[in-house]
This record gives structure tokens, sequence and C-alpha cells, in this order.
């Protein structure tokens, strides 16, 4: 019975106990009781923050039977501080499983919490006022929370942080993709345990920019909190993972009880992690650039501690100390890498916790190689305007010094170096990077370096380096190269030297360098010396700040910081348009002028000396350049010295892209001097060679230049064929504008050939069709229709006779052109743009004496030289005149058919060939002839007309003195008519006859004068000068006619109107040609005096 009351009884107060559950749950799910636990919430958040809390739903649920769960749902606090809200923690969804019991004691007590989709947030603005959870800190002493509790689980997921300093422009993001903890407060003390898996999106700050980015990270938490002393403390055993590698988490830090806000800090990171991570952090902005594209197999061992006071405007001490042990780094160009580097250094922000205080010292730092070891001691100060202080010395190979002296700038090969340097003061600014504000310092370095047998690379000039060799000494910015030697680019060289400001002059920190010394050089292309040496390009502002303006162009390869005092020997000089031999000089450069002298040197198989100086960048045409030199040549040919200057002035045509040579000659430094300078050039020639005719021997000429007038008072020559000749020219030029040139030229020959003169006299202009050809091409494709071309006014235009105006004396005893021959020549001419005046040309030729006018063209193309000329023969013997023409070839009366002498005028225009002679099938002419005392013996045309009478009376026929004229046209000798008064009878010839021997000829004659008359007194009659009788009218024609040469004429006889029919139509056709053809039959050029 008793078993049964307690059985009873346990069984109701079970059911008593069950009813009153039931009833507070019930009672807390109406809407009474949620609103009821809401106001509790927000109760307890009232009493520990002054933050805002938004409206938020609160739910209830049994999901967790037989615990009963409270889910709030966006929910979310702001902080007002300042008149500005801003929110500091967002939560989507917060689980609280409630305690029932406590509920119903009028308690809410929480023994789990989980977080869905939360943030929280920090910010400070610019001017350092703070938003955070804590809101605004309450002033007194701390105090210790009034309840204990024990939360065995709060996980979260998805939960985000973001703290954003926009003071200290620093910045921190990263997302918990899951957490779980277990939190427990007694007697004033927190203590957190748990583990937290999630991603770092952002870490930034304002000296190395963004740290990380997107890293993965685990961390395990030992935390505990002090209220009481507001300190909090990472207990042993609180580490995170960070790219692959365990950072273990150390130390406190204590809100601080006084303004500012903040808290003291004393924290410990230590751990590895990846070289290539963590050099970015340690090094001064001016070395980031360096450190692109490198990559490293090492880590690093961190030792990482932060102490003092943090706010939201104040830093706190941060010291980095980092430990390498047989490190690698290499880049992607394999001529840098570091093989097995050991090192030990910190990085100090120092006492003012900023980067002007900021100190980086290498304690020990060994860089291994094959060939030895490289000690460096360093320490690098404020990190605003980095200044260093080091000592690095040893031996390595090239490889690992390029990754530490200029790196980037250069490419090593292989070789070795030895080093001893001190180093003191600013560093350098790294490639692009602006250098900081103020007056510029230099970097001192003071000790030596030797390298040996080094080949490396300059990939900014395109430059290779091979097999060099010195032992440089420096101090500070003065450099002494000694047994300096090697190649650039083939260019083997030896150097004795000292140098100022070398090194910032190459990589743009100063506008000039000195260099002062000796040079041997088997091969210098200038052209090439001079890209070597420009300074490298800087765009940046500072840059062209230091930039002085534009000066007066200097007439150098050489870059215009370039100041030089140099003794240059070279084997071989490469100008633009030559090649200079065996050079000796010695060079002086500053600022104001440039100096060449002792100059020796061998071109074209010659030698040249002298001086020369022209302005430099700085003179702003204060001074203008000066030239002396003496040129003495063996054998000279003219072909080549003409087209090296065709080269420097040849025009490019309209859409073509210049070549390199043609750049080259357009910037030659010679011709700018030339242009721009004043001096004297004297030269001496023992043969100049010529391209056609005769050479010329012993020339000596002299070359005088003011301003832009160019004089030659004398030019001596002597001619292969005897001749000898003496010249002055003169020619004035607007800049590189050719304005005009004028020039004299004596010639005196004891026997001279005509047609070697002219093709001498040719051979001086060029006649190279290529060349015309892109004159054309370039003047005609940019110059419109009526304007002058842009090339008009050049020096080639000399060279053609374009601008020269000339005069021309020769005299020889004897002459000789072609199949003719004479005594006592004399020419005077004058040429012209596109023309050659014969002013006056006489000489004694066939017993008489020859003179002739004309006008030669010169500009009609190769090989054409069109004539114009007139022509007076004086007593001309006939004999020796139709001894030329068989010379010539022509089918005419032999020398012993004829006899008499002829005086002449006539009008004649042809076209001399490439030889300078005249081209028959080119020839047309006009003559008026006096025959006197004419005999002709033999002749067979006469004979075969008249072979009815006897040989006796035909064979030797003479003739009174006799006028007439006749027109030539190519081959075809065409004769309107032709009256003779004979011993035999009265003749009339007209018709044609060529040079080749065709004849179609008409001749009358009276044949019983012929039969009957007395032969021998008519030729007493005539010998004796007797007046002639009235010519008989009543003539009996025949025709001669041959269709070839040496061939029998066909004689056939006509009537006289037949006759009549015939002249007219050869006087129709004579009268034709001379409309047809540009003859002057007035004879005016022989009348007008000459030309002096």
């Amino acid at each position: 019975m008793a078993r049964f009351g307690f059985r009873r009884g346990a069984g109701l107060l079970l059911g008593l106990v069950m009813l009153v559950l039931l009833f507070g749950a019930g009672l807390l799910g109406t809407r009474y009781g949620r609103h009821w636990l809401e106001q509790q919430l927000r109760a307890r958040l009232a009493r520990n923050s002054d933050l805002v809390v938004s409206p938020f739903e609160l739910h209830l649920g049994w999901q967790d039977f037989p615990h009963l769960t409270a889910s709030l749902r966006h929910l979310t606090l702001t902080d007002t501080a300042y008149q500005r809200p801003e929110p500091v923690l967002q939560v989507a969804r917060a689980d609280l499983r409630l305690n029932l019991r406590a509920l119903l004691r009028g308690r809410v007590q929480v023994d789990a919490l989980t977080l869905r989709d939360g943030l929280l947030r920090a910010y400070v603005d610019a001017r350092g006022r703070r938003w955070t959870l804590h809101g605004r800190r309450r002033p007194g002493p701390a105090s210790t929370p009034a309840l204990d509790f024990d939360l065995p689980t709060v996980q979260l997921r998805n939960v985000r942080l973001s703290f954003r300093n926009d003071y200290k422009h620093s910045r921190f993001v990263a997302r918990v993709a899951r957490g779980q903890f277990r939190a427990r407060l007694r007697g004033g003390q927190l203590t957190v345990r748990g583990t937290l898996s999630g991603q770092l999106d952002s870490l930034h700050n304002d000296r190395t920019g963004t740290l990380l980015a997107h890293e993965p990270v685990q961390a395990w938490a030992h935390y505990r909190y002090d209220f009481a002393r507001r300190r909090g403390t990472f207990e042993p055993g609180t580490r995170a993972t960070l790219r692959g590698d365990t950072i273990r988490v150390s130390g406190t830090h204590t809100t601080a009880s006084r303004a500012p806000a903040g808290s003291w800090l004393r924290l410990r990171f230590e751990g590895r992690q990846r070289l290539m991570d963590v050099l970015p952090d340690v090094l001064p902005p001016s070395l980031m650039p360096y450190l692109r594209g490198a990559r490293s197999p090492s880590k690093a061992y961190l030792r990482y501690t932060v102490s003092g006071l943090s706010s939201p405007t104040v830093l706190p001490r941060n010291v980095l100390r980092l430990q390498l042990r047989q490190a690698r780094l290499v880049w992607p160009d394999s001529s840098r890498r570091i093989s097995h580097w050991d090192l030990l250094a910190v990085l100090d922000n120092g006492p003012a916790h900023q980067p002007s205080s900021t100190t980086l010292t290498l304690h020990h730092c060994r860089i291994y190689s094959p060939l030895g070891q490289l000690d460096l001691r360093l320490q690098v100060r404020d990190f605003t305007r980095p200044t260093v202080t080091g000592h690095l010395r040893g031996r390595t190979d090239l490889p690992a010094l390029a990754a530490l002296v200029a790196p980037g700038e250069w490419r090593a090969r292989n070789g070795a170096a030895e080093l001893d340097l001190r180093l003191r003061g600013p560093l350098p600014p790294g490639p692009g990077q602006e250098p900081p504000p103020g007056p510029a310092r230099s970097l001192s370095v003071r000790g030596h370096v030797a390298l040996h047998d080094a080949a490396f690379d300059i990939p900014t000039r395109h430059a290779r380096v091979r097999g060099l060799n010195v032992r440089l000494g420096l101090q500070d910015s003065l450099w002494q190269l000694n047994d300096l030697s090697g190649q650039v680019d083939g260019m083997r060289f030896q150097v004795q030297a000292r140098t100022v400001n070398l090194l910032d002059y190459l990589t743009g920190q100063r506008a000039t360098t000195f260099i002062d010394g000796r040079f041997a050089v088997d091969e210098l292309r200038v052209a090439r010396l001079g890209e070597l040496l420009r300074p490298r390009a800087d765009g940046s502002v500072a840059a062209r700040r230091r930039r002085p303006a534009k000066a007066a162009a200097d007439s150098s390869l050489l870059p215009p910081g370039l100041r030089l005092r140099v003794a240059l020997r070279c084997a071989r000089l490469v100008l633009p348009t030559d090649t200079l031999r065996q050079v000796r000089v010695l060079v002086r450069r500053d600022g104001y002028l440039t100096s060449l002298s002792g100059l020796t040197a061998q071109v074209w198989g010659g030698e040249v000396r002298g001086r020369a100086a022209w302005p430099g960048p700085l003179a702003r045409g204060r001074t203008n350049g000066e030239f002396q030199l003496a040129l003495r040549f063996g054998t000279l040919d003219y072909q080549r010295v003409t087209r090296l200057l065709r080269q420097s002035v040849r025009p490019v045509a309209a859409g073509r892209t210049p070549t390199p040579a043609q750049r080259a000659a357009r910037q030659s430094p010679l011709r700018r001097l030339l242009l721009t300078a004043s001096g004297q050039v004297s030269c001496q020639v023992a043969t100049l060679r010529m391209p056609v005719g005769e050479n010329l021997r012993h020339v000596r000429l002299q070359v005088l230049k003011t301003g832009s007038t160019f004089r030659m008072p004398a030019l001596y020559f002597a001619t292969t064929s005897g001749g000898a000749g003496f010249a002055q020219a003169s020619a004035r030029m607007a800049g590189s504008r050719l304005l005009s040139a004028d020039a004299s030229l004596d010639l005196r020959y004891a026997t001279v050939d005509v047609q070697r003169l002219l093709l001498l006299l040719a051979s001086l202009q060029p006649d190279d069709d290529e060349d015309e050809a892109a004159d054309n091409a370039a003047t005609a494709s940019v110059a419109p229709a009526g304007q002058p071309r842009p090339g008009a006014g050049r020096a080639s235009d000399l060279l053609s006779g374009k601008l020269l105006t000339a005069r021309l004396h020769v005299r020889a005893e004897h002459v000789r052109y072609g199949a003719l021959t004479g005594t006592g020549f004399r020419l005077t001419s004058h040429l012209r743009p596109g023309e050659a005046t014969l002013d006056e040309c006489t000489l004694e030729a066939f017993g008489g004496q020859l003179r002739l006018r004309g006008r030669l063209q010169t500009n009609a193309g190769q090989g054409h030289h069109p004539l114009h000329a007139q022509a007076r023969l004086q007593d001309i013997q006939l004999p020796r005149l139709f001894e030329l023409a068989g010379a010539l070839g022509f089918d005419v009366l032999g020398p012993d058919n004829v006899r008499g002498t002829m005086t002449c005028e006539a009008d004649l225009h042809t076209d001399l060939d490439a030889t300078f002679l005249p081209a028959t099938a080119r020839t047309q002419g006009y003559a008026r002839a006096d025959v006197q005392d004419l005999e002709l013996l033999r002749v067979a045309p006469l004979q075969q007309a008249l072979r009815i009478l006897s040989p006796r009376r035909t064979d030797h026929l003479y003739f009174r003195p006799v006028s007439t004229r006749f027109f030539l046209d190519q081959e075809r000798l065409l004769v309107p008519e032709l009256r003779l008064n004979s011993n035999l009878t009265d003749l009339e010839i007209s018709g044609v006859y060529y040079l080749t021997g065709r004849s179609n000829l008409y001749v009358g004659l009276n044949p019983v004068q012929a039969v009957l008359g007395n032969f021998r007194r008519r030729t007493a009659r005539i010998r004796d000068g007797a007046p002639a009788r009235h010519p008989d009218r009543h003539l009996l024609y025949v025709n001669l006619r041959r269709p070839h040469g040496h061939m029998r004429y066909s004689v056939r006889p006509f009537k006289r109107r037949e006759k009549e029919q015939q002249q007219a139509r050869l006087q129709q056709e004579y009268q034709q040609l001379l409309q047809r053809q540009p003859i002057d039959t007035t004879l005016r050029l022989l009348r007008v005096p000459p030309l002096r």
C-alpha cells in the first residue's frame, strides 16, 4: 500500500510539473508572452550599450525539443555617435535556445546561440571619429558583469567582418564561413574556446597597399578577457593557418582608461610564410618594382610584434623580424637569380610609428655563389624619403649581383664580380616612380668593383656587352675606370678614364655627365654610340622640370648632356655616310662648345688633318662653329664623292618611310656643321678618277665658308691628256636651301679632244636614272601644280646644274673632235640651269677658219644632248672638207675629185649622243655657201650624163664662183637649185642626194656648148676670172638616179615641162621643211656680239 501511494504521488507530481511547463510555454507563445520577451531583450541591450536597436522579429518554436528556441530575425544595431547613424551589427537570423526554468523565474538564459548571415562592422572616418559595436565608452572605472553564464555552443554561419579606417587608409574584410565556440563568464573573467574557418577577402594599409586578398583562413582561439582590468589575453594554443602555414598568436590588449579611445597592445605573431608574400611588406616603395615577376620556393620565418597604444588615429609600434636560411629567388629572364641566401632583417616603424621613422636593418645578409659569398650590412631609414647606410663586400657571380645592383636594368649572362662598397645617402626612386619633393640628393657610393669576363645585356638600350674586364673605383659620383676592356655590340674597346655622375645620367636622375680619359676602339659606330649614351627617356613631371629648355641644335650625334675630354684612337669610325680609319682626335665638349683638335684620319684612301668646333646645346646661337681641315688623297673616285653628297640631301618620296641610312644622312653632324659653321678646307688630290673622258691630276683646291656663303678662290688641276685648269666658284645658302651658285673654269691644252672634254664636263653632274626618278617621285608627289617644288634649292641641284651658273674658257693649240682636227681652238661658254650657251667657238681647220655659236640642252636625259648651232666656215679647202666626209663614212666626192674653197653659213639642229657625237638620224640643217675656184675631177655622175663626149673633155671641169643653198634632213641633202657655169657647158642641178649614195638628181646642160664649144678658151677665161656671158636658158635635162650607193647611175632624159613640174615639187618640199623644222634662215646668232 505504501508502494502504491508513493508511485501515485510521484505520478501526480510529474503531471503537475508538466502542466506547469505547458502552461508557461503556452503563456509565452501568446502575443503577450512574445512582447514580454522583446522587452526583456531590449532592456538587457539598453543596460549594456548605447546602441539603437532596430525593430526585429521574434519567433518561438520547439525545433530543439524539449528545449524552447527563440529566433530573432532582421536585427540591426546602429551607432548614432556624432549625429550620424552607422550600422555596426546586422543579423539576418539568430537562434537562441532558451532555458525554460529561467524564463519561468523571469530571467532570459540562453544555452546555445547560432548566428546566420551576419555583419560586424567598424568604421573610422577621415577625421578620426569612430563607430563600433562598443558604442561610446562610459567614463569611470571598469565594472564587472553582475551575472555569470556558461554558453556551451556558439555557432557562426556566413558572418562577414568589415573594419575600415579612412584616417589611416587601412581596411580589413573577412568572411567566417563556419565557426563554433564555447563562452563562459565567471567572476568577471570571460573565456572563449573554439575554431573558425573562412576567407580573408582584403587586408590593406597605406604603405604597402593590399597585403592579402581572397586567402582561405582557419583559426583556433584560446582567449580570456578580464572585465575588471579591461584586458584580453591570447593564451597558448591560439593560432591560424594562412597560405598553408601556421601563425602562432600570443599577447594582450588592454582598453585605454583615458582618452584617446583605444587599446594598449602587446601582441606577437610568429610562424613561416612564403618569401614572396613577405618581401613586399619589408622593402621600401622605391624597391618594389624590382620584385616584379620574381618567384621563390623558399619560406621566411617571421616574428611580428605589435606594442603600444592603438586607436583610430594612433598607430602602434610594429617590429617585424625576418629570417631566411638557404633561400632561393629567381626572375623570369633567368639572368637574375639568388641560389643561396641567408638573412636576418628587422623592420621597425620606430618611435613615431610612422613611415618617416621606419627603419629596415639587415643584421646579417649573405648571398652564396659558386665563386664565393657576398656580405651585406644595411640599414634603410625614413620610408618616405629612404636613406641607406651599408657595406657590401665579397665575391659573387653576375646573375646574383644583378639581383642587388640596379635590378631589372640589365640581364647578366656570366662573369665574376668582386665588391667592397660603402653606401650612404638617399635610395634612388624605382623605375617609373616620381622622386620625392625637395632638393635632389645622390647616393654616396665609395669603394671598388672589379668585373672579370663579364657578359650582360642592357634591354632598354638593346645593347650586348661581352668580355668586360674592369677595376672600378667609386667615390660618390666620381668613378675611376682602370684597365676597362671588352666589347659593346661588337665594338671592342680599351679605356682609362674617370667619370662624374655617369650612373645618375644614364638612369635619368641627372641631366649631364662628364667623361675624361683615353679610349682605344677597333670600330666605333657613331650613331650607335649616341643611342647607347643617350639618357633614359623619362616622361615624369620631375624629369620635365629638370630637362633644360630646347636650345640651338647641337651638330653632333652625341646626346646634349654628355660632357667630354676624351683622347680617342679608333681603327674604324663609322659615320652615317662613310667610314674613317686610323682616327686620332682629342674631343672636348661642354654645354657651350664641342671641339675636335689634333684630328688625323684616313678616308677614301687619303689623309685628313685639322680641327673643328661647333656650338653646344646651351650656346643658344651665341656662337657659330668653325673648322679647318686639310685633306690629301692619292687616288680619289669622283663618282663616290658625288654619290655620298647626293645621299645626304636626296628627298624621300611621299608615302615612303625613309631608310635608316637616309635618316642618318639627313641628320649627319658633318652636314649640319657645314651649314652652320665657318672655316676653310684645303684639299690635294694626286689623281681624281672620273667616270669617263680623262682623269684629273695634281688637284689643289681651297674652300672658304663665311656664314651662308661658300667660296672656292682657287682650284688648280692638270688632265691626263696634258691640259691644265684653273677654277673659281661661290655659292649662297639659306639654311639648308641652296639659293645660287656661280663658277668659272679656264682650261688650256696643247692638244684637246673636244669629245673627251665634253665627256669630262658631263661627268661632273650626276646622270643616274634612279636618282632622277627618286627626285621626280619625291617632288611631284608633294608639289601642287603651279607651285615651286619643295626640294628645289637643295644641294643636289648644284651638281645637276639646276642652280649653277658657270663660265667656261678653253684654249688649245691643237684640237680634235672625232675625225675633225684643227688648230687655234678657242671656246667661251656659259652654263645656266638646263643649258650651256656656246658664246664663241673658233678654230682653224680645212685650211680656213670655223666659227660656231649655239645652245646645248643639258637636261634632256641620259644619252641625249640637243644642240642648236650656227656656224660660219671661212675659206674652207674643199678637198679637206670632203676628206672629212669620207672619214665619216658618207658616200660623196672624194678629196681627189674636188678642188676649190668655200665660205659657208649654216644653221644646224642635232642631238649629240652619249659620246657627244652628232646623230645623223636626228640632224636637220640649212646652209648658204659661196664656192670659189671650184674644179671637179673625174666625177662619175657628170661623166655618165655626158658620156657622148670624150673623157678628155669631162674628166676635169672648171667652174666660175657660185652661190647656193641647200637643206640637210637626216641623211638626205635637198638641193632646190644649183646653177653652174663650167668650161664645158652651163649646168643646172637640183634634186635629192643621200649621204649613203642613193640619189635622184636632175641635171640640165647644153649639148651644143659641150660638143662644139671652145673648151680651151672657156677654161682660160674661167681661170683668168673673165666675166661670164649670159647663161643659156635652153638646156637639155636628164635624170640621174640610183637606188643604192656604189651603183651606176641610170640616165634618163626628160622634157622641159616635166623638169618644171619636178622643180616646183622640189621647191614646195623645200619650203615645207623650212616651216616644219625650227630652222633660222636669218642666222642671227652669227650677228650678235659674243658675251665676255
